[in-house]
């Protein structure tokens, strides 16, 4: 019996997600149907429509609200990539309809939703997904590997280091905005997911932020109202001891910039930019001496490491030290490989990879970050969780209220 998903928002990330379902496809990995597709804006949804028809041979039904949707249609899972203040109520909905939901990231506007998003879905008995694609990626996969293994000893700090963007609008203006949860909550979740990815649950935070650019200009050179934080600073202590440099800056001019390390007692790992397919550094320490471990040689650290079937598939091997795609080919396969986890996840009644209380933990991390430099002091994650002193988040549920 196939699977029957819907999805629900049909912009940009709807239609990436589309794509990924055509990688599938064509690799036979495609374990869903899609039926239907949502949106509020008629030249959204016609134009998915025809996206869909294109890339996977069927015409999905169309709808104006999930309401119809829900009447209409017997879905098994849905997609939900609309902005973050929608997906709390869309997924409630599917959740009390007996539906499976995978959200995009960030999981929900603010860390209060978040929770009751995670508590509808244990209650209706339905999976909560977090679509996260960085960890995904096959270098990632290898990265965590290497450090599993013991490849840098025992890890005593990592970084996590952004700089670019300038004054532009990133992909669309809603992100520049703080009712919509802002770019750093955007992209941050990423950064804060693959920390915990590679190292393990982080317990305490400290930040400093700063809004550096107060108008947005996008392509066309119109400019946007900004008055989210475009600037963050901070340090975080994993429960292993192990403590985290951050820093994301999507105001930089000039050079930009990428960096991710981890350093153990034995070595380093340097981590290239996600959705790249550059390859890992391991620089290891022998007798007193700094190594450089050649790229043939890495796989033989790990000699168990394989990647999953859909993974593999998609990315053509699976003991990949780099690949050599498009970043739209990379994007749509690390897409793809999010919705085949879920699905297989609500077939055989197991967890997905990023369940709602880690996409929850990554929201919850970046907010930290935010609140901390208000209260003036470090703050733990479970003070965010448990909505204790949240003046930043305060600011956002008073305007969703009003």
């Amino acid at each position: 019996m196939s699977f029957a998903m819907g999805l629900i928002g049909c912009g940009v990330m709807g239609r990436r997600h589309v794509i990924g379902m055509k990688q599938l496809k064509a690799a036979g990995k495609l374990n869903f149907d899609l039926v239907a597709v949502c949106d509020i804006m008629p030249a959204n949804l016609l134009k998915m429509a025809d996206h869909a028809e294109e890339l996977l041979g069927t015409r999905p039904q169309q709808f104006a609200d999930f309401d119809s949707m829900l009447k209409a249609t017997k879905l098994d899972g849905i997609i939900v990539t609309t902005s973050p203040e929608m997906h709390t109520e869309v997924a409630e909905k599917a959740f009390d309809a007996g539906i499976h939901v995978m959200v995009e990231k960030p999981i929900t506007l603010t860390v209060s939703e978040g929770v009751r998003l995670v508590e509808a879905g244990k209650k209706a008995n339905r999976k909560l997904a977090v679509a996260e694609n960085y960890r995904r990626d096959p270098i990632n996969r290898l990265g965590k590997a290497l450090i599993e293994s013991g490849a840098v000893g025992t890890p005593f700090l990592a970084t996590q280091e952004s700089n670019g963007g300038g004054e532009f609008v990133i992909i669309t203006p809603w992100r520049h905005r703080k009712d919509r949860g802002g770019i750093v909550i955007d992209m941050g979740v990423h950064y804060t997911d693959i920390l915990e990815f590679y190292l393990g649950p982080i317990d305490t935070v400290a930040g400093m932020n700063a809004i550096v650019d107060k108008q947005r200009t996008d392509h066309h050179g119109t400019k946007h109202e900004a008055d989210a934080e475009d600037l963050s600073v901070g340090v975080m202590r994993f429960q292993n001891g192990a403590i985290a440099n951050w820093l994301l800056n999507v105001a930089g001019r000039g050079e930009g910039s990428f960096s991710r390390m981890i350093y153990g007692t034995s070595g380093s790992l340097a981590i290239p930019g996600d959705r790249t397919g550059k390859p890992l550094r391991l620089v290891q320490r022998r007798d007193g001496k700094d190594v450089t471990v050649e790229q043939e040689d890495l796989l033989k650290l790990v000699p168990d490491f394989h990647l999953d079937d859909v993974t593999a598939a998609l990315f053509k091997g699976d003991r990949l030290t780099t690949y050599d795609m498009t970043w739209a080919d990379i994007d749509a396969n690390l897409l793809g490989i999010e919705q085949s986890d879920f699905v297989d996840a609500a077939i055989n009644n197991r967890e997905p990879e990023v369940t709602g209380e880690q996409g929850l933990r990554s929201l919850a991390l970046v907010f930290g970050l935010l609140e901390s430099e208000l209260l003036k002091r470090m703050v733990t994650l479970d003070e965010i969780l448990e909505g204790k002193d949240s003046p930043y988040q305060a600011e956002i549920e008073r305007g969703m209220k009003a």
